[in-house]
């Protein structure tokens, strides 16, 4: 597992991941992200890209759709089973409509022409780049909540629970059948471990939590 100040080292340092079999693309490119200082790895093929990206990496993904071998669309498939966090900025001279919905459909960040215009390139990539540092900053939060719950005894997950509907203590305790003394010391410390200041704080965990594991089954 990557230490916090790694995982905050590639946050601050994303990385622009280029696939494209064209060679003259690939290199103009390159010294587009060069001249503004932003990291990036080129491939010349999609299997190329498979054996060799690190898909947990920070950054994005512009990738041509026709290519030899393994496509663009495969590819943004195999992104999504892997559940890689890493945003698509698709790249053709060959589009067609149903083809481009199907990329947006999947999630896909950006849908680019070529030629391609570099201020296109720039704001595609920003937009990109952006949208992955939320979803590893939510990710890392879920991460976190996650760790939190897993602390709590059974009867302060039911507490929990209770709480979050917005029953009040007294109501807790008539249906545990205990007493509100012990509802009180099971709520602050289901609190204090779920580490949440406010019950709306609480809740927006527990929607959290919702959405990790319906997403895990």
């Amino acid at each position: 597992m990557q230490s916090e100040a790694g995982s905050q080292r590639e946050l601050d340092h994303p990385t622009i991941c280029i696939v494209d079999d064209d060679s003259a693309i690939r290199s103009s490119l390159m010294d587009l992200f060069e001249s503004l200082e932003m990291p990036a790895v080129c491939y010349e093929a999609g299997g190329d890209f498979l054996e060799r990206a690190d898909l947990d990496q920070a950054g994005c993904i512009l990738l041509d759709i026709h290519m030899p071998g393994i496509g663009g669309l495969d590819i943004q498939k195999h992104i999504e089973t892997v559940r890689s966090m890493l945003p698509i900025v698709f790249m053709t001279g060959r589009a067609t409509v149903p083809m481009s919905v199907q990329a947006m459909k999947r999630g896909a960040s950006d849908f680019l022409l070529k030629p391609l215009d570099r201020n296109e390139i720039i704001q595609a990539t920003e937009r990109a780049v952006l949208r992955n540092a939320e979803r590893r900053a939510q990710a890392a939060e879920t991460l976190a909540t996650v760790t939190c719950a897993k602390t709590l005894t059974p009867r302060e997950q039911e507490v929990m629970s209770y709480v979050v509907r917005g029953y009040l203590g007294k109501q807790i305790a008539h249906e545990l059948s205990v007493s509100e003394m012990m509802i009180k010391l099971h709520r602050s410390r289901m609190m204090k471990k779920m580490q949440a200041a406010s019950v709306a704080e609480l809740v927006k965990k527990v929607n959290l939590l919702y959405k990790h594991f319906e997403y895990d089954r």
